[in-house]
């Protein structure tokens, strides 16, 4: 897995990661900021869109060992992105949840998230409850009640 992130971190990784390629790319050839200004604009709306239509994030519980899947140690995250029009990956990033919640050495936030964690469990665990499928869809967080 990858290096425990901050929370802020977590949240702009795709776009740091670009930006890092394109600002040591642009500073190889020694441009004025005025020339590189509009590339980095449009190097920002590619990944936007590519994000945008073709980003997933999911929480997965198993891993690949040798050509079959195995439990994983805990449950992780990750991020992946395709290029919209060749459908080539070009970002995949995962991190275990527990460093992400613990990456900020923050006792009173660690417990807030476990207390979320438990709350995300039971919803999921009523899902099951009622049949799981289509039919029993959870409601985003900001259409929650």
């Amino acid at each position: 897995m990858a290096e425990s992130f901050t929370t802020a971190d977590f949240h702009n990784v795709v776009q740091k990661q670009l930006l890092a390629v394109v600002f040591d790319n642009l500073a190889q050839s020694k441009l004025d900021w005025e020339q590189v200004a509009p590339f980095l604009e449009a190097a920002r709306q590619v990944c936007r869109s590519d994000i945008a239509e073709t980003g997933r994030a999911r929480i997965h519980a198993v891993r690949a060992e040798g050509d079959s899947w195995v439990e994983a140690e805990e449950a992780y995250i990750e991020i992946s992105v395709t290029d919209r029009d060749d459908g080539k990956e070009w970002l995949s990033e995962t991190w275990w949840l527990s460093d992400i919640v613990i990456a900020e050495n923050n006792r009173t936030q660690v417990q807030s998230c476990i207390a979320a964690l438990e709350r995300s469990l039971q919803k999921l665990r009523q899902w099951l409850e009622n049949g799981g499928g289509l039919g029993g869809v959870l409601a985003r967080p900001d259409e929650a009640s």
